[in-house]
């Protein structure tokens, strides 16, 4: 096994070995996919604070420098739907949508309409309509399915894109090369923000 532990490093910034214990799906001593704490944290700070597992996509955050994991449920106030709420009374695709309030086409009556809410997440290719629906404010007056427009499509954040897009590994791509920096950096200064860009 100790040969094993010195040959893995996090599966985000292939650098650390200082590994996370999550709580949601433990260590996985003899997992060669693990992730080190720090970079856990900035999967959670870049999502807003609430992030989701990089191994089984539960809900986390970083609470006085330890991973927890979140159940807070309630109806979200955007999709109204019973969720994880993270952030004032929106669940986690919620909040998302909100920052990223991207326009989408109608299948019914091919107008435009801004939704807060990451519909993108539903279409297995960026011309594809979804799979699930939303109220259509425009001519339809009913539950439709819909596609991001073609000049949006670039706006999807990498790191939340559908796998069946192929945008995964150049997201992992980008977070372990900010990653890379900001060890190569050192520590922050004692006045410097948690919050990071990825660029």
């Amino acid at each position: 096994m100790a040969a094993l532990d010195d040959a893995v490093t996090c599966a985000i910034c292939l650098e650390s070995t200082d590994f996370a214990a999550l709580p949601c799906c433990g260590t996985h001593e003899g997992s060669t996919t693990r992730f080190c704490h720090d970079c856990v944290v900035l999967l959670c700070d870049h999502a807003g604070g609430t992030g989701r597992c990089p191994r089984c996509r539960a809900w986390i955050s970083v609470e006085d420098g330890a991973i927890v994991e979140k159940e807070a449920m309630d109806q979200c106030m955007i999709c109204r739907q019973t969720r994880v709420i993270v952030d004032r009374s929106m669940c986690d695709a919620c909040s998302l949508g909100m920052r990223y309030p991207l326009r989408y086409e109608c299948e019914g009556c091919g107008k435009h309409q801004r939704i807060g809410h990451p519909m993108w997440r539903y279409q297995a290719s960026p011309t594809e309509f979804g799979t699930t629906t939303w109220a259509c404010h425009r001519l339809c007056r009913r539950q439709t399915n819909w596609r991001l427009i073609a000049e949006d499509v670039r706006r999807v954040p990498d790191g939340d894109a559908p796998e069946s897009w192929g945008r995964r590994d150049e997201w992992l791509r980008s977070v372990r090369e900010y990653r890379l920096r900001r060890l190569a950096e050192g520590p922050p200064e004692p006045d410097e923000g948690r919050r990071c860009t990825l660029s």
